[in-house]
This record gives structure tokens, C-alpha cells and sequence, in this order.
């Protein structure tokens, strides 16, 4: 039977009402220091370019309509097949392609530079049993077809850790793909998990507040500042990766409308703290003194926490 798409604007006002008992830090965030001159005058790097790995369009009322050009791919946990995540923008994909945490990464980056994705999971048949398409904030959705999957086709070819094939939806568009298989050291969550409310890993660390309240301020500080190398760095992205990021065409125009999302004072308020996340809302208003409480969402990758995501919260 087919499920009609639906918009999971839900997800943000759960998380925001959730209640998870953690008291909240009614204090100001630190004030992010003063650009470092130094850092104002570096050279950006050059342009960043490789052959799009990714060819498609997605097209849909909820979501609006967009190229897929980039994403990755990666076994799941589990044995429930290859993760396929694509992207409308190029994220920098193989500048992840060593990353313990490659979706946790492409997640990140796919928020920055706010690009649509589809995502799907294929089974040694090639088949998905879900389809899953969004923007982070925008229109998210998923839709099943447990029977016989009939309202798209889908294939996969796996050999000398590649995978080939495509996904292609009846009336939303689809996709070809040609992407190195990732072997992520932690377990990642896929768009889909999250759909169904299984949001981090059972047993991943639990970060503590304060960490989640650091986290936030280094990347807030950075954000503020207009510092995208010094963002990239709170999160524990490495020299080349950020080298390469950097250079991706039209980055710096998205980030600018990216660290608009972090305010003035900034705020910290409701807490959680979970295995495998932490999140911390931040309230103030941005440069159009627009007053937002936002809720922040970080994913744990081998010491460090990553900013996945931003439910945005306009008063």
C-alpha cells in the first residue's frame, strides 16, 4: 500500500517539549571573542572540485525541487545493507571518506550548506524497503511500501568496495550513483531511523551538559564570528577535510545565511542528554533582530561532538 509523504516538522517540536529532566542552564552564552586577525587575513583555499558522483532530481511539493549531484555511501550496522545518502550540493564527499562517523559528517555538512537529500537503504537485492527525502529546514518526509516497493525501483551493485545503481521514484524523481562503500567505526543513524524515532545509538557515549553546553559555545563563538575554518575545527573536522570544504563552490554564501541560525546573547535553556546525543537550546535574536529559541542538536564521534542539527524555533 502506498503512504502519502509526510512533513516531520513534528520531530522538532518533540524534541523541543520532550521534557527530559535535565535543568536548564538559565545563564548567558560566553561572548564569543574577537576575530583573530591573523585568521581574517588567511588565504582561502582553492576551489574543490571532483566529478559528481551522484546524478539525478528530486521533485516534490513538501520539499521543493533540486539536483542530487553528491553523498555517500555506507554499510549499516546490523545487516540492514548499504545507506545511500545524496545530496544537492556537494559536501566535500571524499575528503570523508576516512571519517569514523562519515554520516554524522555529511549530516553536518548538509546543514551548512542547507541542501536537500534522499536517502534510501539497499538490501543485497537492491531493493529499499523506505524513501526518504527533506531538507534540514524544511519539508522532511518518508515514504513505504513494505508489499512490493512498486512506487520506485531501485538497484545495487557492490564490487571492490563500490556501489553502483539507482533509486528512481514513480513520480518524485531518483537517482544514479557511483560511491565508495564506507565502513563507519561508530554506528550511524540513518535519515530513516531517525523517522522512526530511533534518533541516536542505543549505545553510544552519553555526553555530559557541560560538554554539550561547550560544544555549543565554540561553535556559536565561530559562527558568530563568520569563521568557518574555526566552526569546522569545534567539531573536530581535520586539516584536509577543512581545506577541501572550504574550497566547495558557493560554501561561504551558505554558511553566511547559516550562522544567522545563532543569536545574540545566545542563551542556554532546556538540556538532553541521551546514549549516542546531546542537544541545548540557545535564545536571542539574530542580525534582523528575528527573536528564535532553537534547539541544537550534537551527535558524539569518537571524543568529540558533532552539530547535526538545528530545529528552528521562531517566537
Amino acid at each position: 500500500m502506498k503512504r502519502p509523504l509526510l512533513v516531520l516538522c513534528a520531530l522538532a517540536l518533540l524534541a523541543l517539549s520532550s521534557g527530559c529532566g535535565s535543568k536548564p542552564d538559565t545563564g548567558g552564552a560566553a561572548r564569543p571573542p574577537a576575530p583573530d586577525p591573523s585568521r581574517v587575513a588567511e588565504a582561502k583555499p582553492g576551489v574543490y572540485t571532483y566529478p559528481p558522483p551522484v546524478r539525478g532530481r528530486n521533485h516534490e511539493a513538501n520539499t521543493g525541487d533540486y539536483d542530487l549531484v553528491d553523498g555517500i555511501a555506507y554499510t549499516a550496522k546490523g545487516g540492514a545493507g548499504t545507506v545511500v545518502y545524496v545530496t544537492s550540493k556537494p559536501i566535500a564527499s571524499p575528503a570523508l571518506a576516512a571519517s569514523p562517523c562519515p554520516m554524522t559528517e555529511a549530516r553536518a555538512l548538509t546543514s551548512i550548506r542547507n541542501a536537500g537529500y534522499v536517502e534510501v537503504t539497499l538490501d543485497a537485492k537492491g531493493k529499499s524497503k523506505y524513501y526518504t527525502i527533506g531538507t534540514p529546514f524544511g519539508g522532511t518526509g518518508r515514504e513505504e511500501d513494505v508489499a512490493n516497493g512498486r512506487y520506485w525501483k531501485s538497484s545495487l551493485v557492490l564490487s571492490g568496495g563500490t556501489a553502483e545503481g539507482e533509486a528512481r521514484h514513480v513520480d518524485k524523481g531518483g537517482f544514479a550513483f557511483t560511491l565508495p562503500v564506507l565502513e563507519p567505526r561508530v554506528t550511524e543513524i540513518s535519515e530513516s531511523d531517525k523517522v522512526g524515532d530511533k534518533r541516536s545509538d542505543p549505545h553510544g557515549i552519553t555526553p555530559t551538559e557541560g560538554q554539550v553546553i561547550a560544544a555549543y559555545q565554540r561553535v556559536r563563538a565561530a559562527a558568530l564570528a563568520k569563521d568557518l575554518k574555526g566552526l569546522l575545527e569545534a567539531q573536530g573536522f581535520d586539516e584536509k577535510q577543512i581545506e577541501a570544504i572550504r574550497g566547495l563552490e558557493g560554501i561561504d554564501a551558505d554558511f553566511a545565511v547559516y550562522a544567522d541560525r545563532f543569536f545574540e546573547p545566545g542563551t542556554t535553556g532546556e538540556l538532553q542528554t541521551y546514549p549516542g546525543y546531546g542537544a541545548v537550546t540557545g535564545e536571542g535574536v539574530n542580525s534582523k533582530g528575528a527573536k528564535f529559541i532553537n534547539f541544537y542538536w550534537f551527535t558524539p564521534c569518537e571524543g568529540r561532538l558533532v552539530l547535526t542539527n538545528i530545529f528552528e524555533n521562531e517566537q
